[in-house]
């Protein structure tokens, strides 16, 4: 039979036991938030690419669980815990920013050797074609000569048979829409100063017209005559003579695709 002294120790027992649970739920709600923190930290710093990419932050996280184990009360344990465990987050963040740069930074890479390996290739394939025009390279760009075979002598007029040796440079330029030239007409010393200038200023533009008239853009063109006052042999003979007698097409480098002249 219950009485009610019975009762009392009852009731009083009850109220201990949930009075104890409570303090002890308390207490063990920081340390439960400590123990998570500690938990997500070593977790963490298993991944030797948030290690290698974010140790500064990884550190501050630890020295924080450090002090979060030192506190002097529950709230400043659960508040440093819980920091630790934003500390980590941004650790692993910074982890993946990094990681991602890198990722970027080796595409950059790779799209520069590409690019890089298909002007080797260009260039390399350009040469090959002015190698085929008789075009020999310079401190100009290449530059390909054409004898007094374009034509008559003391004349601006194109042989019939100039045809063929132009041909090969119209079929160039249509394949290298991008290529600019500059024409130079040269002449012998036979004859006034003035009558070479202008017959050297006439072939040049002889040889434009050719191009013109077979489809090739005249803003690509630029044309000049020097006379007789670049010749590359001796004019005392017949030899040196033809020699100087020529028209020569410059293939400028890219840096002086713009420039006339010499």
């Amino acid at each position: 039979m219950i009485t009610q002294s019975n009762r009392f120790f009852w009731w009083k027992n009850r109220v201990f036991t949930i009075c104890l649970a409570a303090i002890l739920s308390a207490c063990a709600a920081p340390n439960g938030t400590l123990q998570q923190a500690r938990v997500a930290y070593e977790q963490t710093r298993q991944d030797p690419k948030i290690v290698d990419m974010a140790p500064v932050e990884l550190q501050k996280a630890n020295e924080t669980i450090a002090r979060a184990e030192q506190a002097g009360n529950r709230k400043e344990t659960a508040h440093l815990a819980g920091i630790a465990q934003k500390q980590l987050e941004i650790a692993r963040v910074e982890a993946q920013r990094k990681e991602a740069e890198a990722a970027l930074d080796q595409l950059v890479k790779e799209r520069d050797r590409i690019l890089l390996e298909a002007r080797t290739n260009e260039a390399r394939a350009l040469a090959n074609e002015l190698a085929e025009l008789k075009a020999e390279q310079t401190d100009r760009g290449y530059v390909m000569t054409l004898g007094d075979v374009l034509f008559e002598y003391n004349r601006a007029t194109l042989k019939s048979g100039a045809q063929l040796n132009l041909s090969r440079l119209v079929s160039f330029l249509r394949s290298h829409p991008e290529q600019n030239i500059l024409i130079e007409g040269h002449t012998d010393n036979t004859g006034s100063e003035s009558y070479n200038q202008k017959l050297s200023e006439q072939r040049a533009q002889a040889v434009q017209n050719f191009l013109v008239s077979n489809g090739v853009n005249p803003q690509r063109i630029m044309t000049q005559g020097f006379g007789e006052s670049h010749p590359v042999a001796s004019n005392s003979n017949e030899a040196g003579r033809q020699q100087n007698r020529r028209v020569e097409i410059i293939f400028p480098n890219t840096d002086q695709a713009g420039a006339a002249g010499r």
